[in-house]
């Protein structure tokens, strides 16, 4: 019996130690993400400023997130980048910004492989540019990607499904340290 306890208390040691040296608490990662609530929603691209919107490149995205306790739950920060043509006009373009307050949860952990969901409520900043004319207004942004999964080690690629600045389908690389 006293054999099979301390079997039993190696084994969790060894699983406990392995489960330690992957841990990881802060990740930085860079994304692409297409279909976008900007890009998507006219109606609330008309309470920001008039016009068609043409020629849309998608949100380029940056993002950090810290895991206090090492556990499943991480808080950061999401910030995006896209740019559009409006009225079929050179001359009539529009930057937006957002930056995001964020949680992560990592739902399912594995060595190689995580999948997680993430809500992100912020401020969406933009600056359109008509013939020398410039305005800047603000607007309420928000992401929630439902399902996401990475893959790899330190260095992960990912995938999420949700909507909101990052969109519809964002793909990127995560660095976990």
């Amino acid at each position: 019996m006293k054999k099979i306890f301390v079997i039993l208390v190696v084994a969790l040691a060894a699983t406990l130690n392995l489960s330690a040296q992957n841990e990881w608490k802060n990740e930085i990662g860079v994304s692409y993400g297409f279909g976008t609530f900007t890009d998507m929603s006219s109606s609330y691209l008309k309470g920001i400023f008039s016009g068609k919107q043409t020629n849309y490149i998608g949100a380029f995205g940056a993002e950090y997130f810290h895991r206090p306790n090492a556990g499943a739950l991480g808080v950061g920060l999401v910030g995006t980048f896209s740019t559009c043509k409006w009225n079929d006009s050179d001359k009539a373009r529009t930057k937006y910004f957002s930056i995001m307050p964020a949680v992560k949860y990592n739902w399912m952990n594995r060595e190689h492989i995580s999948l997680y969901s993430k809500v992100a409520l912020g401020v969406l900043i933009g600056m359109e540019n008509i013939d020398s004319q410039d305005k800047t207004k603000a607007a309420f942004a928000w992401q929630a990607s439902v399902m996401g999964a990475e893959f790899g080690s330190a260095f992960r690629g990912f995938l999420e499904l949700g909507f909101g600045e990052q969109g519809l389908l964002v793909a990127g690389l995560r660095y976990k340290f």
